[in-house]
This record gives C-alpha cells, sequence and structure tokens, in this order.
C-alpha cells in the first residue's frame, strides 16, 4: 500500500469521493484484498467516532446562510504542487469545522419550549477491538492489525502472514490467566475474516496470537509450533 492508497482508502470510508472515483474504489475494494484490508482498517479506525454523532437537519435560517455562504465569488488558491488528495481531506475537515462554528455563531429562531421529559438514554454500541500485532523475530514487512467487531462475531486480519510450505497460521485468543482458545486457522487466499463462535469472542484486555501449526490446525487444540506474532486488544 502506497500513502496515495492509504489516502484513498480513507476517503472511501468518510464518504469524500466522487461518484465515479467512489465506483472505481469500490470496485478496486472486491478484486484487491490489500486495499480491501486497507478499508477495512479505516472502517474500524472510524466507527466509534461514526458511533457518537447522529443525522441532524439544521433549522431553516441556517441553512440558508449556508447556501448563501456557498454562492461567495471564491478566489483560485496558488498551485505550489500540494498532494491533492490531502488538500481535499483538509478542505472538508475545514468545512466540518465551519459548520461547526456557524452552528454555534448563529442565534437559533425562538420557538416555544417542549415540554420536560426525562432524557432518553441511547444504547452504546459494542465497541470495536484493534490489536496492533508484533513479530517475534523482525521480518521485511509490516505484522498484521487484528480487527474484531464483537457484534459481528467476526475478526479480520490486515496484513499478510506467510508460513513454511505444508504449515497453516492459526489464531490464538489469549485470555487473562488462561489457556489459549483457537479461533480459527487464518486462510492464504487473500480473505482473512474467521466467524467467531459466540464464547470464543475476544474482550479488551485479551490479547491474540498466531501460531505455526500444521495443516488443518493444531491437533491439540493448544499452540503446538513457534508463536510468530502477538499482540494486545484495547477498544478503538
Amino acid at each position: 500500500m502506497t500513502p496515495d492508497d492509504r489516502i484513498l482508502a480513507a476517503e472511501l470510508v468518510l464518504g469524500l469521493l466522487p461518484d465515479d472515483e467512489r465506483a472505481r474504489a469500490e470496485a478496486r475494494r472486491v478484486q484487491d484484498a490489500a486495499f480491501a484490508d486497507e478499508v477495512a482498517w479505516w472502517e474500524a479506525r472510524f466507527a466509534g467516532l461514526f458511533d457518537r454523532y447522529r443525522e441532524v437537519t439544521p433549522p431553516a435560517h441556517l441553512a440558508a446562510r449556508i447556501e448563501a455562504m456557498i454562492d461567495l465569488p471564491r478566489i483560485a488558491p496558488r498551485r505550489r504542487g500540494v498532494d491533492w488528495r490531502s488538500a481535499g481531506i483538509g478542505a472538508a475537515l475545514g468545512a466540518l469545522a465551519a459548520s461547526g462554528a456557524a452552528w454555534l455563531l448563529v442565534p437559533p429562531a425562538r420557538v416555544a419550549s417542549p415540554p420536560l421529559s426525562p432524557p432518553v438514554q441511547a444504547p452504546r454500541a459494542t465497541p470495536v477491538l484493534v490489536a496492533q500485532l508484533d513479530w517475534s523475530e523482525r521480518r521485511a514487512t509490516p505484522a498484521p492489525v487484528a480487527i474484531v467487531r464483537p457484534e459481528a462475531r467476526t475478526v479480520r486480519l490486515a496484513g499478510a502472514v506467510s508460513v513454511p510450505d505444508g504449515r497453516v497460521a492459526e489464531l490464538w485468543r489469549l485470555p487473562p490467566g488462561g489457556k489459549p482458545v483457537s479461533l480459527g486457522v487464518i486462510a492464504t487466499d487473500g480473505v482473512r475474516t474467521i466467524a467467531l463462535a459466540a464464547a470464543n469472542v475476544p474482550r479488551a484486555g485479551n490479547s491474540l496470537a498466531i501460531s505455526v501449526e500444521p495443516r488443518g490446525g493444531s491437533p491439540t487444540g493448544q499452540p503446538t509450533g513457534p508463536v510468530i506474532a502477538a499482540g494486545a486488544l484495547a477498544a478503538l
């Protein structure tokens, strides 16, 4: 993944791409496993942020003022070789900040106050868990990132895991003070999402590890080969 590829994946998740570029990015996501992993990483990264906010329709007086500001003439900026993708993200964030400032500065229209009622507590979404694994021995490729979605009961590995011919990589959950629990064999065909049994879903504070096992997975239910990567899970 090049820096431009990572920015493209982030823009796809944030909804910043025009229709034609979004269609090409979605097609690449289906065909390119590495790009799909990068998009999944950004989805997990932003999931906590998206869950904290709900869509709200602005009042008419504020919407009219924003539309009037959009119609103002603009001076084209000088070109200085700025990366257009980085500039696009910065402009989008700046627009969001400006909208937030307008919301705070423009006094709301006077409306009759509704009768007070007890506040409704919105249900809290289960946070996504992420673990940046570390290789037990130095390797040229980056160690994979594990993304656990407890509600979907899945764990996805973003990044390649190579093992010797005739062997497989197996993923384990390491509960504090407990024995390793197998989460399944990691596929080598580019699809690295593992469906989890309800009892095996990792929690924050657990660690994940990858061991090298015989074809088909550990015959004993516990790691039998060397552990090549491990890392602790944390809520995003």
